[in-house]
């Protein structure tokens, strides 16, 4: 993928570079101290004690404060030693600055570009069209919240991570800390599950979600138009496993993203300890999705195994072996998991009366909560009803809608799929340029993969990985709304990054072997010149 670059003219000499080093640790080092000594709890002086260090050491391996990032973000670690330990949002969102070593490192003292690519220039297009559906919402704040919050956690990320993974190293090394952060997480959520270890939440990185469920118990004609719908209601707790984010179709989308990851690095490793490790993330991440007992998340496990057969990255044998072993395992280790996997048969319910299985008020809510979202977009298909507003000005109104009421719902609900409720809030133009940007990634890791699969295997197989793993999030965004999206942003900077360093390295080699053509030529030029001046003295 082609990028706009722009190089700094950085520092010429050693006095230079250490003055940056000394003022970028001041910057960060001096609010952490000032924070500390106003705040006089022990684990706040630790952790600003052990951020220091970390600062210091990054200064020296500038690749460490990105890799510690990276693995904060994905566990969710800021969030939850806000909410849980009480850290003050200062100190909890400051994480993220350590991102300004490496960066401050590779544009003043390396003297590189920054990187600009096309999938960038996408996302303030994205912005752009955001702003200006902005003008037309009710609650003008509530709008220009959401897009401040998408520079922050869509633009920001994605400008900062292809700019500070810029090399085959470091991008394997953020794969290997992903895969860490899943097992973490997996692990902590299997140890709960095998022990009854429900009330130990690990210091909030191992939530639960005690989601409340409906079933229903009789009729009532809500709209007096003939049409019945069940309307009282009775609950169903559901305790499962929601991560460090607390929401259990959120933790199973993002446990998912990392599945292949794991799986293709397997693939890919030659030293054994490194593929058993793979194995092991692998089986971790794999238990933490299951056990959040996401359908969505399932759903789209079987679309990617089915897509891994096509492409015959494994055999049906293999997949019925696992299949079998899951079944049997889930049965013993959690039931309900397979009672509830169960109820996806319901859906044939909906078109048809002659099903076995009738449709949950689960499901039949869902499906009315996302047709809902589809009306709205067809009555404001431009630039839809603004960033943020569907939810709380319209979503109750076309809920209500008898033609696609499949539930009473009687309140505000979030359409559950990331695609409607996007083109109801930022019409065809947000829809239209969100999509883009997924097919931009997709298409190129694609080309990098057939491009590279016999020449440069291992970035094949980084490549499909990462192809994968947008897959997976836009598999399972279709029954989840764009919620914590800088997980979604952060998956597709990594894929950009990938991009970036395959286009940088084969320009390198092309100029590699340009030079190399000159000096070949040069040399048999100065081989042939001695042999026509023998000749002329002959």
């Amino acid at each position: 993928m082609k990028a706009f670059q722009l190089r700094f003219n950085g520092f010429s000499h050693s006095g230079g570079r250490l003055n940056v080093l000394i003022f970028g640790a001041l910057f960060v080092i001096m609010p952490t101290i000032g924070t500390l000594v106003f705040y006089t709890d022990k684990l706040l002086l630790l952790g600003g004690i052990m951020g220091v260090a970390l600062i210091a050491f990054s200064m020296v391996k500038p690749e460490a404060a990105t890799l510690v990032v990276v693995f904060v973000l994905y566990t969710n670690l800021a969030v939850v030693a806000k909410m849980f330990h009480g850290v003050p949002d200062i100190l909890a969102g400051s994480f993220s600055l350590l991102l300004a070593v490496p960066l401050t490192n590779y544009l003043f003292i390396r003297r590189q570009k920054i990187i600009i690519d096309y999938v960038c220039l996408l996302m303030v297009l994205f912005l752009a069209i955001s702003v200006a559906s902005s003008f037309f919402a009710k609650d003008k704040s509530i709008a220009f919240q959401w897009v401040g919050n998408y520079i922050l956690e869509g633009l920001a990320i994605y400008f900062l991570f292809i700019n500070v993974v810029r090399n085959l190293t470091v991008l394997k090394k953020v794969i290997w800390v992903l895969l860490i952060a899943g097992a973490f997480m997996g692990s902590l959520s299997l140890y709960q599950e095998l022990f009854n270890a429900y009330s130990n939440t690990f210091g909030g990185i191992a939530q639960r979600s005690k989601d409340v469920e409906f079933e229903d118990e009789f009729y009532g004609d809500i709209y007096g138009k003939g049409t019945f719908f069940k309307k009282r209601e009775k609950m169903r707790g559901a305790n499962r496993t929601g991560g460090p984010i607390g929401k259990a179709n959120r933790f199973g989308q993002i446990m998912l993203v990392l599945a292949p990851l794991a799986l293709f690095r397997y693939w890919g490793e030659h030293k054994w300890c490194l593929k058993y490790f793979a194995a092991a993330a692998a089986v971790l991440i794999l238990c933490g999705v299951l056990l959040t007992y996401s359908r969505g998340a399932f759903v789209t496990m079987v679309v990617m195994t089915m897509l891994l057969l096509f492409f015959k990255y494994v055999r049906l044998r293999q997949v019925l072996i696992s299949l079998v072993v899951l079944v049997v395992l889930m049965s013993f280790a959690a039931p309900g998991y397979l009672n509830r996997i169960d109820t996806i048969r319901g859906v044939q319910g909906l078109v048809s009366s002659s099903a076995e299985v009738r449709p949950d008020g689960t499901t039949r809510g869902r499906l009315t909560e996302m047709l809902a979202a589809f009306l709205a977009f067809t009555d404001y298909p431009i630039l839809g009803v603004g960033p943020g507003q569907y939810t709380p000005y319209y979503s109750k109104e076309y809920q209500s809608d008898p033609d696609i009421a499949f539930r009473y719902l009687g309140r505000k609900r979030r359409a559950h799929i990331l695609y409607f409720e996007m083109a109801a809030e930022t019409g065809i133009l947000g829809i239209g340029t969100f999509m883009a940007i997924a097919f931009l990634i997709l298409f190129r890791l694609w080309k990098i993969r057939r491009i590279s699969f016999k020449l440069q295997p291992e970035f094949a197989n980084i490549a499909t990985s990462l192809w994968f793993a947008v897959i997976a999030y836009l598999g399972t965004a279709v029954f989840l709304h764009l919620a914590y999206q800088r997980y979604y942003w952060f998956i597709v900077s990594i894929a950009g990054a990938a991009i970036q360093i395959y286009y940088n390295e084969v320009a390198v080699q092309k100029k590699q072997k340009s030079e190399d053509g000159r000096e070949t030529k040069e040399v048999e030029f100065e081989d042939v010149k001695p042999a026509l001046n023998d000749h002329s003295v002959s």
